[in-house]
């Protein structure tokens, strides 16, 4: 923008100069000309009443001397008709065409005395010319060969000095222009910079007020704006939180107490009405477990490019092998998989051990895999799970397959909403928190998860992380 401001105020002021420059140079252009058109006719009309008065022969060698004196002083030419002779002194011919033409000019009674305008291309030389006489006859005439040469180089010189001092001026102005633009144009960057940065991580910094009184007023308030909304996101995330942790003290009071009836025991439709408690509060439980990792997971998505933030909560990005977190939850997770008649298998296809490096936060990526983990569990039993690592440019793919029913095309673009849960699991529990989580944290970690349908039937749910580099594992820590 600065850049666009600069081009055009250069552009105006360009055009200024031009014009300024132009005026100035046309006066002294005009000066000079009037000063020489002044001193060449003073002395034209001397010589004009010299050639009038002189008679015979005395008067002409006189007339001659006063010539060739002016002509060495000058360096000018000059020719006189009088008494039927012609007088010459200087570099002036008869015989060139101009001169011939100015002396017809003359004998008909017509002077030409104007000297064109002197500028910096004029030509060396201007030929003006009097004629002298009587009322009835012309006498003779007086044609001088104008020496232009030393008032082109003053108006050279001065025309130099005035494009120069008007390029220096220019230059000034362009310079308080630049200083001007970058006044009112950084703290608009500086509001640009604040609105991204609230955008990415929720987080205002806060503003300096710089420039003109308007923009100052305008960074108060969007200072302001973006605290208040920092402000009202932390609130309901810290609501969420507080009150889903809050629930869980009723909902274990509750617990206790069908525990209790149960140890009492009673007739087969109490213990039916106590198993619909229980599964309900089992439901509610498991609920308030998901929201609460929603809550933290949108928590982390916040602070993805605030690393300040990020190693005060202790979740900076460090180098993990992904290989070694897979292997790990299919050990962990190996005992319900068999109850559910599961089977998980790590892909032999794989990035080998030391190429599947993720730059990620180790607990965020064991929780985004113990997610699918339990998905792929849940909504795929008795089937086959695959888990496996797979090239992808400067980032790697962790991918997880099952051969369960899968989604439509419809339902794979919803996959990653809060709650949302395909119509064929409705009679499956679970919340629809699953992978809205995976989602968050992949991004949280400048990731993503992307969910397809598997060759054949099921699920493939990819979560796309950076590769670490030899420059993040030097600077991990």
């Amino acid at each position: 923008m600065r850049i666009r401001v600069l081009s055009v105020l250069g552009s105006l002021l360009l055009v200024i100069v031009a014009l300024v420059s132009t005026v100035l140079m046309q006066s002294v252009s005009r000066d000079a000309t009037a000063d020489l058109q002044v001193n060449r006719l003073s002395a034209l009309n001397r010589f004009v009443q010299l050639a009038s008065h002189a008679n015979g022969g005395d008067d002409l060698e006189m007339l001659q001397l006063e010539m060739d004196t002016y002509s060495q002083l000058y360096g000018e030419g000059l020719l006189i008709v009088a008494d039927g002779r012609q007088l010459a002194s200087g570099e002036i011919q008869p015989e060139d065409a101009a001169v011939a033409q100015a002396l017809r000019a003359a004998a008909l009674n017509l002077e030409h005395t104007e000297i064109p305008a002197v500028n910096p291309f004029s030509d060396g030389a201007a030929l003006i010319t009097r004629p002298f006489g009587n009322t009835a006859q012309v006498l003779g005439s007086v044609t001088m060969k104008v020496n232009l040469e030393p008032a082109r180089m003053r108006v050279l010189q001065a025309s130099s000095m005035v494009l120069i001092i008007s390029l220096a001026v220019g230059a000034i102005f362009l310079l308080l222009a630049d200083r001007l633009a970058t006044w009112v144009i950084r703290p608009l960057h500086r509001l640009d910079d604040s609105v991204q940065l609230l955008t990415r991580t929720q987080r205002p910094i806060p503003l300096v007020d710089q420039g003109p009184p308007e923009l100052q007023a305008l960074s108060r308030s969007v200072s302001n704006m973006a605290q208040t909304m920092a402000t009202s996101l932390q609130q309901q995330q810290e609501l969420i939180a507080e009150t889903s942790h809050q629930l869980r003290n009723p909902v274990a009071a509750l617990r206790l107490r069908v525990d209790l009836l149960k140890m009492r025991g009673g007739d087969d439709s109490s213990s039916d009405a106590l198993r619909a408690v229980e599964d309900e509060l089992a439901r509610v439980e498991t609920l308030l477990d998901g929201v609460l990792r929603l809550a933290s997971a949108e928590h982390r998505l916040t602070e993805q490019n605030s690393e300040e933030s990020a190693v005060e909560a202790g979740t900076r990005r460090e180098s993990i092998n992904a290989l070694e977190v897979l292997a790990e939850e299919i050990e962990r997770q190996s005992a319900v998989a068999q109850a559910s008649g599961n089977t998980l298998m790590l892909d032999r296809a794989s990035e080998p051990m030391v190429d599947a490096l993720v730059w990620c936060n180790g607990f965020d990526l064991q929780q985004m895999v113990s997610e699918l983990l339990e998905n792929a569990i849940k909504y795929a039993p008795g089937t086959q799970v695959e888990l496996g690592v797979r090239s992808s440019g400067a980032m790697l793919d962790i991918v997880v397959t099952d051969h369960g029913p899968g989604l439509s095309t419809a339902e794979l673009s919803r996959a990653v909403e809060r709650f949302w849960r395909s119509v064929r699991a409705r009679g499956t529990a679970g919340t629809g928190l699953g992978l809205a989580i995976v989602d968050r944290l992949a991004r949280a970690n400048a990731g993503q998860i992307i969910v397809a349908a598997n060759d054949g039937a099921g699920l493939k749910i990819i979560i796309r992380l950076p590769r670490a580099s030899s420059r993040q594992e030097g600077t991990d820590g």
